[in-house]
């Protein structure tokens, strides 16, 4: 049943993420709200892997910045950020954090843009605190950033240069992609040429991954820990990308089912982290129908079960799916729905398609499970 090349691309995205050991990965649009949002489930997760609290706030006020950073140029673009949406990563190799943004800007803002960062990495640590002030006193810092004062203090709170990338979209437009790293001890200062090196290794990472998901067509990635915990800040990211309609609303429920679905599944695959490892994503090509694609590690056990409650009810038409359902509510013994299927039987009523899946064996009885469905655009 399952789409093979479908299953290769899910699965692919997500190898790629871990390996390069990215904690986290959101691309979609950006707002205010969905920025704090994102800023509570990566932090939670920063804290957990980072002891020192005066790295936690520095890899903390390095995100606020990189997201404000986004937001700014979506202001600037109109309509034309949603559909170029930005991307945001948090990525930890050894005892350094790397934080990346990436967003659509103009053309004609690069030069500037360029000077800016040219500007702050030509300056050592004293020179830069010195040229902050010289900016606060200038008075010439707009809600726009107009001198680059965020681009100062990101610099300034990693303690390293900053790398951009402009990849070009059209006569118009650019991607900026924006990094800087986080050493999370107190280890000797690299030489510069191997930061860079590091940087700029990471970052092509980025810029891999990015471009398959715009080939994709995902409109919303996120890969990371799923918990209770972190689930409602979750949904709110989610619910906030999309204006409400019937088929929002149906999307939406759809999307819970899912993400559910990882939390109730997933193996946990850290001692650190809380929670089980596992990716969601959107895709919609133009304004088709709208596909939607979870995968997490499970255990043998828990894949037999899954297997034989997809099988099941995938062979139940509409009606026999929805009676099944009530049937299981009302009986007490069924009432477990890990054993019953009951949350799979609710995701295929409320997306009205039978639910495509796949198991991938990862070896030691793991297998990473591809779950996905599609909704039906209304305003087709």
């Amino acid at each position: 049943m399952f789409d093979d090349n479908l299953f290769d691309k899910a699965f692919n995205l997500f190898s790629r993420v871990e390996k390069q050991d990215f904690e986290y990965v959101y691309r979609g649009y950006f707002t205010h709200n969905i920025t704090k949002k994102i800023l509570v489930l990566a932090d939670s997760n920063i804290q957990k892997s980072v002891e020192r609290s005066t790295i936690q706030k520095r890899i903390y006020y390095i995100m606020v910045e990189g997201l404000q950073n986004i937001t700014r140029h979506q202001d600037d673009l109109e309509n034309k950020a949603d559909k170029y949406p930005g991307i945001f990563a948090i990525q930890k190799r050894k005892e350094r954090y790397y934080v990346t943004t990436g967003n659509l800007v103009l053309n004609a803002k690069i030069p500037e843009l360029k000077k800016k960062i040219s500007k702050i990495n030509s300056l050592e640590k004293d020179e830069l605190k010195k040229f902050h002030k010289e900016v606060l006193r200038a008075g010439v810092i707009s809600n726009k950033g107009g001198a680059g004062l965020g681009l100062i203090e990101m610099s300034r709170k990693s303690g390293n240069k900053l790398v951009a990338s402009f990849e070009l979209v059209n006569e118009e437009y650019s991607y900026f992609y924006l990094q800087t790293q986080i050493p999370t001890t107190k280890k000797e200062k690299l030489d510069s040429d191997v930061q860079d090196l590091k940087l700029r290794k990471s970052l092509i990472s980025i810029k891999k991954l990015h471009l398959s998901l715009i080939i994709e067509n995902i409109i919303l990635y996120f890969n990371g820990f799923f918990n209770q915990g972190n689930l409602l800040s979750l949904l709110a990211i989610i619910k906030g990308r999309m204006n409400m309609s019937i088929t929002t609303i149906r999307l939406s429920n759809v999307m819970v089912e899912m993400i559910q679905n990882i939390i109730k599944h997933g193996a946990e695959r850290s001692e650190e982290i809380s929670g089980a490892p596992g990716v969601f994503f959107l895709r919609q090509k133009d304004n088709s129908d709208f596909t939607l694609t979870s995968g997490n590690y499970v255990n043998e056990k828990d894949a037999a079960n899954l297997r034989e409650n997809l099988t099941f009810i995938n062979e139940k038409s509409d009606n026999e799916i929805s009676e099944y359902y009530d049937k299981i509510l009302l009986d007490i013994e069924l009432g477990d729905s890990k054993k019953s299927g009951l949350g799979l039987s609710d995701l295929r009523i409320k997306s009205g398609k039978k639910l495509e899946y796949s198991f991938h064996e990862m070896g030691n009885g793991n297998y990473f499970y591809i779950l996905q469905t599609t909704v039906v655009n209304l305003k087709k």
